[in-house]
């Protein structure tokens, strides 16, 4: 039996299925790089694959050079630099959404076009996906809440409102406390340098790998959340620059533990 091959067809056909299912694996792992590297990435994916299958007669040489060197450098690509965890989840989670969506590219094309409107039934994949991605985007906004927040030292007191985000598991590798990260504005209010000795603990997050922030300690925190009063004392602040609050309506990130190391101290109502 004879096939014609399309290269036009298999290339975006690849490209397109490959773009959803990065994106969507860069989505659940947290990885927000820049869609135009998803797409450059997904684009050199699909030419080398187009290649190897013209090049190679034997159809299972191209499907292990496929397998084990275009897709791994794929994901390398698309998600560098990232932990060495991360690329093996997000290859194994890559290959189970491209099943998934070329199930389901099958099922419309197949079953229900009856071989027939073969792009619309590809457009059509990404519904899935999309629902998906609008389901994980509203239970990220759910994790982000804002609190009324108290930071008491000696005679100083401050109030301000701050974001609780469970993604903010910073840790001071000194003493194995959680670090609640404040704006320049607050640190000031503070007393700034003239009142705390600081010390540096280094910290990573998305566009940067690895930095340092000043970290200092201040007497308690009190959280006020669901009618009750969570106090930390004593607490790890750290600074962060005033960009990252920046047109912001909180003025300081809350540790994900802040809840729970304010019942471990007792809550106060």
């Amino acid at each position: 039996m004879n096939y014609e091959f399309y290269a036009d067809v298999f290339f975006l056909t690849n490209f397109y299925l490959d773009f959803l299912a990065v994106y969507m694996v860069g989505r659940i792992l947290n990885q927000k790089k820049k869609v135009l590297r998803y797409l450059i990435c997904c684009a050199l994916g699909s030419l080398a694959g187009c290649i190897l299958f013209l090049v190679f007669q034997n159809y299972d040489l191209y499907l292990l050079c496929v397998h084990f060197i275009v897709n791994p450098g794929m994901v390398f690509g698309c998600f560098f630099p990232a932990k060495k965890g991360i690329y093996g989840k997000a290859f194994c989670l890559m290959y189970f959404v491209i099943l998934l969506l070329g199930g389901s590219m099958e099922w419309l094309y197949v079953t229900i076009a009856g071989r027939r409107y073969y792009e619309l039934c590809l457009l059509f994949t990404s519904v899935p996906v999309l629902l998906f991605l609008y389901i994980l985007r509203r239970k990220n906004k759910s994790v982000q809440t804002f609190y009324s927040v108290l930071l008491e030292h000696g005679e100083k007191k401050v109030t301000f409102i701050a974001l609780y985000d469970t993604g903010n598991r910073l840790i001071d590798p000194y003493i194995k406390k959680p670090v609640h990260i404040i704006s320049e504005e607050i640190w000031e209010a503070l007393g700034g340098k003239q009142d705390f000795a600081t010390r540096l603990i280094p910290f990573s997050s998305v566009g940067c790998k690895q930095g340092m922030l000043e970290a200092f300690g201040i007497d308690r925190i009190k959280i006020k959340a669901d009618e009750k009063i969570y106090e930390i004392s004593p607490a790890i602040l750290a600074v962060a620059g005033q960009e990252i609050f920046a047109n912001r309506a909180y003025q300081m990130i809350l540790n994900g533990e802040s809840i729970e190391k304010g019942n471990e101290n007792g809550i106060c109502t």
